[in-house]
């Protein structure tokens, strides 16, 4: 995706700095001392070009679920993409556990309405146990992940009140 702004920083600097220097000037000793003068500037162009490279990738994607497993996927496993990530509801086959503090007591609310219903008010009880949502990463890239890294991502990118965990599979 390139825009005529990233076309504006798509300068040859070498070659601008030679066809700027006067034609009877253009001996291979001048033409070393340019080119040794406009190589630190060559240089902090292009780490401006990486700069907003980078920044570009980092706004256009957000916390959404496709572009998070995006991220992961490119920053990790690049050639098969077998990151995903689930849902907390979608993981757990036995619905999500939320736990009642007067009587000390878990209860299970099943995730299909065919299995059974429970009635929940909200007197009396602790809330969801469990996570958000999962990283579901396969047990090969396990030895290359870095994991500080990649909560790092995912803290980066997640809404702030999600709790997540990870599971190589």
């Amino acid at each position: 995706m390139t825009g005529r702004s990233d076309k504006t920083f798509n300068v040859n600097i070498k070659r601008l700095a030679l066809l700027v220097l006067p034609t009877w000037l253009r001996r291979p000793l001048v033409c070393a001392m340019i080119y040794a003068g406009v190589t630190p500037l060559a240089r902090m162009v292009q780490e401006l070009r990486t700069f907003r490279q980078t920044t570009g990738y980092r706004l256009r994607h957000n916390g959404q679920t496709c572009y998070l497993r995006a991220i992961l996927n490119d920053t990790f496993d690049p050639l098969e993409r077998r990151i995903i990530i689930e849902d907390g509801w979608s993981v757990s086959s036995q619905g999500q556990i939320i736990y009642q503090r007067e009587q000390d007591l878990s209860l299970s609310v099943p995730s299909r309405r065919a299995e059974g219903a429970v009635i929940l008010n909200r007197r009396g009880y602790g809330g969801v146990n469990g996570y958000d949502f999962f990283i579901t990463a396969p047990l090969s890239i396990r030895d290359y992940v870095d994991e500080k890294r990649l909560h790092a991502i995912v803290d980066t990118y997640k809404l702030a009140s999600k709790r997540w965990s990870i599971n190589y599979k």
